[in-house]
């Protein structure tokens, strides 16, 4: 089609997808990319739709190209038995397992400790002078830091630096479009991060105490949560929620820098700091032009485009979380918007399960940094390092002279 490119996969467009995404809503809104074998929907009412449609499915092994990993590996008890896989009333059985370690007390405790970890790495940048990397110094560190927290890792020397490697290379794993190379890292990375978690959670079981993976264990006499169950649940926090929130964290400080009025406004009512986070995630918290994949388990059209079986379909939230027909000036970025109905945890029976968390996190480093950045704070965007890794380009550095 004239103006549109065959494919969303080229090192531009993932640079900068919402030119093309914004073509492709207008003239194509379900574009068939040969390069990566998958449908692309970009508006928000399809790609709402296709959220709640059962018959679509989360589980990647119903994929036309889907590669086994290894037998007997930890990566193929993870696609066999994750909850990414699972519909309907095995779905629901799992949401309600999980729910018993987010009860009021557990949720309470969560939160002191995201605010006691973004503390303990925001308190060191208040003093600082010069040129500093916010995303090895602040945005990185955090999210997985809090994971292994709330799971009840032991901080010992050493330990939430290797977790957080780790949980790093497992997301590499499912990222779309990610090479042999990373999926590789990722695998063995699981492995290694199963071994260990199995450990933790033989020894919760034995010995509680006040974390997640004790809640899990006790709170469920009537379903228990095996160790396997337990790796897998850790498996999905930390894929689900740990690259997504140092992104998130990320742009939201290059946004705010780079949107001086915006921020000046967050410093005269900090108030507004959760709505400026939802902000954040609705404009886009990457380069990411691909989206959430969906696998069709029959026959079936949209807008007139015959799906088949067996296809992947990816619901580019960054296309639908600019939507002109959703959100008005869709492509202004604005700490005052309403944006209760941006799709950046999902919709419907998979609401993303770890939204309320990190919401949290992302609110407790907007504040920090609030507190942090000096007044005349800069941001060198032109030393800003970025890595393509899939359809995600994301920046390994965000240099600021303080």
């Amino acid at each position: 089609m004239p103006g549109i490119s065959s494919t969303i996969f080229t090192p531009e467009i993932i640079r900068d997808p919402h030119p093309t995404l914004a073509l492709l809503r207008e003239e194509a809104p379900v574009f068939w990319d040969e390069r990566i074998g998958s449908w692309l929907v970009t508006r928000y009412d399809d790609v709402k739709t296709v959220y709640a449609d059962d018959r679509f499915s989360r589980d990647r092994r119903l994929g036309r190209h889907f590669v086994a990993p290894a037998p007997g590996s930890w990566a193929e008890r993870f696609d066999q038995n994750g909850l990414g896989r699972t519909e309907g009333e095995e779905h629901r059985r799992w949401r309600a397992r999980l729910a018993k370690g987010f009860t009021p007390r557990a949720v309470a405790r969560m939160e002191d400790q995201v605010r006691a970890v973004v503390a303990e790495l925001a308190d060191p940048l208040r003093d600082r002078r010069g040129v500093v990397d916010l995303v090895d110094a602040f945005t990185n560190p955090i999210p997985n830091t809090v994971i292994s927290r709330i799971t009840g890792i032991p901080p010992y020397p050493g330990e939430e630096e290797r977790f957080r490697r780790l949980a790093q290379d497992v997301i590499r794993r499912f990222l779309p479009m990610a090479d042999e190379a990373n999926v590789r890292r990722g695998e063995n990375a699981i492995g290694e991060l199963a071994e260990w978690v199995g450990k933790l959670a033989e020894e919760r079981r034995q010995e509680p105490r006040e974390d997640l993976v004790s809640d899990l264990i006790h709170g469920n006499p009537d379903d228990p949560m095996t160790n396997l169950d337990i790796v897998l649940l850790v498996a999905l926090l930390i894929a689900a929620g740990s690259e997504t929130t140092t992104l998130a964290g990320t742009h939201a400080l290059r946004l705010l820098l780079r949107n001086p009025e915006q921020l000046a406004h967050l410093r005269r009512d900090p108030g507004l700091v959760r709505t400026a986070v939802r902000e954040v995630l609705r404009f886009g918290f990457g380069s990411a032009g691909g989206g959430v994949p969906r696998y069709a388990m029959q026959d079936l059209e949209i807008r007139g485009q015959r799906i088949r079986q067996a296809d992947m379909v990816m619901l580019s939230l960054a296309a639908a979380n600019r939507d002109p027909e959703v959100f008005a000036d869709p492509d202004r970025f604005d700490v005052t918007r309403d944006n209760r109905d941006m799709l950046a945890f999902g919709s419907g029976p998979h609401y993303c399960l770890g939204a309320n968390l990190a919401l949290q996190e992302l609110t407790c480093m907007v504040e920090a940094a609030l507190a942090f950045l000096p007044e005349d704070a800069t941001l060198l965007e032109d030393r800003i390092e970025w890595e393509i890794v899939g359809l995600i380009c994301r920046p390994v550095a965000l240099p600021v002279r303080f």
